[in-house]
């Protein structure tokens, strides 16, 4: 009796062991699961994990000397702090500079660094930081370097939080370009240098800055994986301050197929999708309680980039009738609904915006008028034209059959290319790999028109993907480079308006309409005051990247 109940309490005994130390793993486990980022998970409103998962292309170059693609513009707004600050209306407002004093030649910038700013390992930013960023932005010559590259000789060093900028020539829209100068820690870069091509400066620390940060902003780096994800939480001392709703977390994550980006959205496992969605996959998750897909105009328009160096897109006549060819009705309508035809080469959303130029629309009569007066009229046989579009966006072959139906009526052969985004960058390196047409959704760097125009249709540019259009035109050149070296803001504005009727003249593009970013987002949980100034018609954030700003998102309670 005594043995079996020894016994009994034996196994009791056991059994209690086994408990605690299940108890205990479990403990672990939950604490593991914690630490490990790919396990956040997406309990938002209930404060347990305030994280915002964005789907993203990868890799992505965090670096701000290097990166300069849409997602890369995000998370350099998020992880960095620039000189001066868009506002959600395009308004540049003091944040790093204080306030700026310009010389009046325009050859020289003194700017005034706001005192108490400080980096993510504690340290004050001063105006050896700011001297630092800009002299390794010019020096690397990658990223948004092509900004300042032309204008900028040095950034000097005046005091601790004084810095001047020396001009090679003047450069009127400098200040507002500054939001793509984003300020690193000097002394973390130097501290991590590799072996490179930057003489006593090795790398300039861009391998250490792949995987890490160097910056002020609102979110701090804290894992990298290359080809999957990036997780950054909120710099608790960030110098603007914080809610307490903010969110704790920022992970773009390399999430492309469509079915499990809807996947991911109903179980609220992704925040915010990416801007390249099919309309059909963004109607599908609105249909989804709580989620909400706003129209937010950013500066970027959809284009038909005419290769004017390429038979038979050469002649103007030609391209003036494929203008005519274009249904603008059913592209704003049915394949992109509820948008706005574009008015000229430049957005609405930019400073200097020329409301007033000519615009197409859909004319059969007028497309044949054009082409009677083509020098290939009468031999459109010999040459049929191809139009070139991105697997990644789905939406683009609609407007291509749009206009190839269109071609149809009148003689001319459309051909439609499908090809990788990588395969158009290539093929956008000679005039002869260039297609006839190609589609493109450029935004731009900063607001005011001569961002666009300079990077879109000045020589500079072709050979690259920023122009598929090959202009080369001496005229447009010298008058893109008189504009931007004009200091006066009234007069430089009126000197784009000028440029944009001359190249609606020529006709190199056929811009479409104003693109909107059309991301879906879960507004039960977040609120995204960029998101809610678009649902309520205002201009939103109008330059590329700067819509997914997280430290004005806050959680719904």
């Amino acid at each position: 009796m005594y043995f079996k109940s020894k016994k009994y309490l034996l196994a009791i005994l056991l059994i209690a062991a086994l408990f605690i130390s299940l108890c205990f793993l479990a403990a672990c486990g939950e604490k593991s699961t914690k630490q490990n980022s790919n396990q956040l998970t997406p309990e938002g409103n209930d404060g347990v994990e305030k994280i915002v998962r964005i789907c993203a292309s990868f890799p992505l170059q965090a670096d701000p000397g290097v990166g300069s693609n849409s997602i890369e513009a995000v998370v350099q707004f998020n992880l960095y702090d620039a000189m001066v600050f868009p506002d959600i209306d395009g308004t540049i407002l003091p944040h790093v500079a204080e306030t700026w004093d310009v010389s009046n030649d325009g050859m020289s910038y003194t700017f005034h660094i706001r005192q108490g700013i400080k980096f993510h390992d504690g340290s004050e930013l001063t105006a050896n930081d700011v001297a630092f960023s800009m002299n390794r932005l010019l020096a690397i010559g990658e990223g948004f370097a092509y900004l300042y590259t032309p204008y900028v000789k040095e950034a000097v060093v005046i005091d601790e939080y004084t810095v001047e900028f020396q001009m090679k020539q003047t450069f009127g829209p400098f200040v507002a370009s500054l939001v793509r100068m984003a300020v690193l820690n000097e002394k973390v870069v130097m501290a991590n240098l590799e072996n490179g091509n930057y003489g006593d400066f090795g790398d300039y620390g861009k391998k250490y800055l792949l995987t890490h940060d160097a910056g002020s902003g609102p979110y701090k780096m804290i894992e990298m994986q290359m080809e999957e994800y990036m997780l950054a939480e909120r710099y608790k001392e960030y110098w603007l301050g914080w809610s307490g709703d903010n969110p704790e977390y920022f992970k773009p994550m390399a999430v492309n197929d469509p079915a499990t980006i809807r996947t991911l959205m109903s179980r609220h496992e992704l925040e915010i999708t990416d801007e390249w969605q099919a309309v059909e996959n963004l109607q599908a998750m609105a249909a989804l309680d709580g989620i909400t897909v706003p129209n937010m105009y950013t500066g970027a328009l959809v284009n038909l980039e005419m290769n004017t160096r390429k038979a038979p897109t050469d002649d103007i006549h030609f391209r003036k009738a494929l203008a005519w060819l274009f249904d603008y009705n059913t592209a704003t309508t049915s394949i992109y609904p509820n948008t706005k035809q574009a008015v000229g080469p430049v957005s609405a959303s930019y400073a200097g915006h020329n409301p007033d130029v000519f615009q197409y629309s859909f004319n059969i009569d007028k497309a044949q008028e054009e082409l009677d007066q083509s020098k290939y009229a009468d031999k459109l046989a010999d040459y049929p034209i191809d139009i070139a579009w991105s697997a990644d966006v789905p939406d683009e072959e609609k407007l291509c059959l749009l206009l190839q139906q269109a071609c149809a009526q009148i003689g001319i052969t459309l051909n439609v290319k499908k090809a990788s985004f990588a395969t158009l960058i290539a093929d956008s390196a000679t005039i002869d790999t260039t297609s006839s047409i190609t589609i493109m959704y450029p935004s731009d760097s900063y607001g005011e028109a001569g961002a666009v125009l300079n990077l879109r249709y000045h020589s500079a540019t072709t050979g690259t993907f920023q122009q598929y259009e090959w202009l080369k035109d001496p005229q447009i050149d010298a008058a893109i480079e008189a504009a931007l070296a004009e200091i006066n803001t009234t007069s430089r504005l009126n000197m784009y308006k000028k440029i944009q009727s001359d190249l609606v003249d020529i006709c190199p593009t056929i811009s479409v309409l104003e693109w909107p970013e059309m991301r879906a987002y879960q507004s039960g949980y977040l609120y995204w005051p960029e998101a809610e100034q678009a649902l309520s018609g205002g201009i939103n954030a109008p330059i590329m990247g700067r819509s997914v700003y997280l430290r004005t998102m806050k959680f719904i309670k």
